[in-house]
């Protein structure tokens, strides 16, 4: 057996059956081969930061590694934004690029450059095989360093002389189970400083819904009567939005994070990962005198930004549920008592802040442009328990909880690491991984336009995405922050760089020469019929929302 061929094999027996790629010469003895095993697709990107994208999508849903094969360093290169968040997220994806013969490498010749190097800093592990033989090896060993906790991608560069050499087959793939409970003692400790607490603030972030703990954090929050807030834009669903202790956000700014966590006496930080400000305005305001506790599959994570009284580093649905039941099983009857009264105070509390939420959006206007809340809330009627939000749209992102129900693991998935252009690519992997799911792409007018090549690959595989463009006609998030940092507004003639409407961008025939069908929403009145139309659709379909 050739090299080329036990990558497939081995991919078949992962149970991998889509390749996500954009490819050039140094790819075409993979794609040669490939062409002997009809059960694996090739999902063609038009440029390489697509199926990396796609890739995302995929395995971020099904927690299972997803197959990229780039075209050696550009392809690499191109790839970087949606391989960072991947490593930001923990996506568990198999990296490939081909390599120029190894032969070659002294001499340096055009698209060559050391690949392994590249990559290294975005991965958990890259290495590039010398001979055939390592092939089976190097994959297995891929595998298991993307899956094993925590997750992540790898890189692999695959010389088109070694593809062609042979080797002794597939080499079976390593079962590595990591699943580990806290130790007792520690659990006793936090559940005897939650059960004292009285003002508890739980802070969840993307981990509890990667590791299928939502029910398990929702018992903590219930049995301490804890308010819950989530990290800074989350990348996952991490806790229901539509629980009676979801509060929202934590904050985006320290002011904005200081008020929310005013009051509390203990913070248990379950998961989160994203809790510090991206512009500085001093330390993170944690209230003076709060006991700290803090749960993470990832050792890294726990105390790496916060002194903390009780750090665990374990599997967190089974950590979070032994501590539910701790807090259950040793609270005395005051404690008890306290806690069913705190509840009863945060419900109404929550009420209360829902009013607010919903008043903020005002009704659906007849003329002219929808408010984003007023949007948001027409797309809610229709998410329901099996549809998925993917969102990238970074001024919804900080007020989509307050409308949209996001209430289980698979509801959402936003941009981990930052870097635009991820999307529409991960929709369309998020679809072809969960065809029976309603899948909405929530994008902004400027993000959509990293990765606008992404709509002809949804209409070659008839990946039947709902792709909403919410438009503001800028980068509206520059002018917040251009905002935040001048203390008030500022001019439009000093925003440099953030306007996106001389001359605008007609998305709508864009998304029609891709081959996708789109129509555009300038008055609020049009909205309902537009989003009932695209909801009816069979293939893809993109609706450009104006936003006022």
């Amino acid at each position: 057996m050739l090299a080329k061929h036990a990558v497939l094999e081995a991919l078949r027996a992962q149970g991998i059956r889509h390749i996500f790629g954009n490819p050039g010469t140094t790819e075409l003895n993979l794609l040669d081969a490939l062409a002997e095993y009809p059960d694996i697709t090739y999902v063609l990107g038009l440029q390489d930061n697509v199926p990396m994208g796609m890739a995302y999508g995929y395995a971020a849903i099904t927690g299972r590694p997803a197959f990229v094969n780039l075209h050696v360093t550009p392809g690499l290169a191109n790839a970087m934004g949606n391989l960072y968040n991947a490593y930001r997220a923990g996506v568990p994806v198999i990296v490939t690029a081909g390599q120029i013969d190894s032969r070659l490498s002294f001499h340096e010749p055009l698209l060559w450059s050391d690949l392994v190097r590249l990559a290294s800093p975005l991965v958990k592990w890259a290495y590039e095989p010398k001979r055939g033989e390592e092939v089976p090896a190097a994959l297995a060993r891929a595998f298991k360093v993307a899956t094993t906790p925590p997750p992540g991608p790898v890189f692999l560069s695959l010389p088109t002389n070694v593809l062609d050499e042979p080797c002794r087959g597939p080499m079976p793939m390593p079962a590595v189970e990591a699943r580990v409970l806290a130790h007792p003692e520690a659990v006793a400790r936090a559940a005897r400083l939650l059960a004292d607490a009285t003002s508890p603030v739980i802070i969840t972030g993307a981990s509890i819904g990667k590791n299928g703990a939502l029910d398990a954090l929702v018992r903590v929050a219930e049995t301490v009567g804890a308010r819950v807030l989530v990290e800074r834009i989350p990348s996952r669903t991490a806790f229901p939005t539509g629980h009676p202790l979801y509060f929202g956000s934590m904050g985006f700014t320290r002011e904005q994070m200081a008020a929310s966590l005013e009051g509390a006496d203990l913070l248990l930080v379950a998961g989160a990962s994203r809790i510090v400000p991206v512009v500085y305005g001093g330390e993170i305001p944690v209230p003076e005198g709060a006991r700290l506790l803090q749960v993470d599959v990832d050792p890294w994570e726990v105390g790496k930004s916060l002194p903390v009284d009780v750090g665990i580093v374990a599997d967190l649905p089974g950590t979070l549920a032994d501590l539910a039941d701790a807090v259950a099983r040793t609270a005395s009857a005051d404690q008890r008592t306290r806690i069913g009264a705190r509840l009863a105070a945060l419900r109404e509390r929550n009420a209360a802040l829902r009013r607010g939420w919903g008043d903020a959006a005002p009704p659906l206007p007849t003329e002219g442009p929808v408010t984003l809340g007023t949007c948001l809330r027409e797309i809610a009627a229709w998410v329901d328990g099996s549809t998925t939000v993917v969102e990238e749209c970074t001024t919804a992102a900080r007020v989509q909880d307050r409308y949209l129900p996001l209430n289980a693991a698979e509801s959402f998935f936003g941009i981990a690491g930052g870097a635009l252009g991820l999307g529409l690519p991960a929709s369309l992997g998020v679809k072809l991984a969960r065809p029976d799911r309603r899948v909405i792409c929530l994008v902004g007018d400027g993000s959509i336009l990293y990765a606008i090549q992404a709509l002809w690959t949804a209409a070659r595989h008839r990946i039947g995405v709902v792709i909403l463009v919410l438009n503001n006609r800028s980068y509206r998030i520059l002018r917040e922050a251009m905002e935040h940092y001048k203390g008030g507004p500022v001019p439009d003639e000093r925003l440099i760089g953030v306007h996106l409407d001389a001359p605008a961008v007609d998305h709508v025939a864009v998304s029609q020469g891709f081959g996708v069908p789109a129509r555009r929403v300038v008055h609020g009145r049009e909205l309902r019929g537009a989003l009932e139309e695209a909801f009816a659709a069979q293939g893809p379909v993109l609706v450009d929302i104006a936003i006022a």
